[in-house]
């Protein structure tokens, strides 16, 4: 999906920063901002009754964290679908696969459902549907089952005249499809900004600076280096990200 990008001028006012320390990541800071802004002038007898959403220092605080979360997880699912992929085992003799899907070899992901767990963990459900089914656009599910014959670990009981044949059995294992290839990118991701703006109780609008980049930094040359997207706190009361962007 392609990114949408913030446009060059000044961001609201910021309340405070808080740095944080990522895995993945080296670091990303939080940017605190509020919504609160001056009602709007009236005009002759006309006075406007809606005001604006006055977010708590306690909302602001937790949509903080729970940006600093996804974003840490939304940048593994963007590794997997998107710039890197796992490893896979080769096939014998070096043949493609003939159901189009490579065994993947990997110690940290070894299940579909641990993969796809951790995506619907980060989004919505339409888009956590979206990255595991049809990454592309095209019907690309990028990680599936797949099933192989293994060799079992007690064979079938022989003799010495006639010993017993193997025994194989089959088994489900994560697989990755042929049809991935890594997306070339160029944003770096070692030190993020995220400018935090809670919009209601369940909604948070959120701008994030990548390579560097800040608000006051922000031009016409570097502005490819901002995204934005959103978060919505679900019937659980668990935020999740409305997009994969990058």
């Amino acid at each position: 999906m392609s990114s949408k990008k913030t446009s060059t001028n000044s961001y609201i006012p910021l309340i405070s920063t808080v740095i944080v320390t990522l895995l993945a990541l080296a670091a990303v800071i939080i940017l605190l901002v509020t919504t609160n802004k001056k009602p709007a002038a009236q005009t002759g007898s006309q006075v406007s009754s809606e005001q604006p959403f006055m977010a708590s220092e306690e909302l602001i605080e937790e949509c903080g964290y729970a940006a600093h979360d996804l974003f840490l997880d939304s940048y593994k699912v963007l590794r997997l679908y998107v710039t890197e992929g796992l490893a896979h085992n080769d096939e014998p003799y070096g043949n493609r696969p003939e159901d189009g899907i490579y065994t993947v070899n990997s110690s940290e992901y070894t299940s579909l459902e641990q993969i796809t767990d951790l995506v619907k963990s980060v989004f919505v459900e339409a888009e956590a549907e979206r990255i595991i089914t049809n990454i592309d656009g095209k019907g690309l599910a990028v990680y599936q089952n797949r099933e192989i014959l293994e060799r079992a670990e007690e064979p079938a009981e022989g003799t010495a005249e006639a010993p017993a044949a193997p025994v194989y059995v089959t088994k489900t294992v994560l697989g990755i499809s042929e049809d991935f290839a890594p997306v070339e990118y160029k944003h770096d991701w070692s030190t993020i900004r995220i400018a935090v703006k809670p919009t209601s109780e369940t909604e948070c609008e959120l701008t994030v600076y990548l390579d560097g980049v800040d608000a006051a930094s922000l031009t016409d040359e570097n502005k490819d280096s901002v995204l934005e997207t959103k978060m919505i706190k679900n019937e659980n009361g668990e935020w999740r990200l409305t997009q994969l962007v990058y």
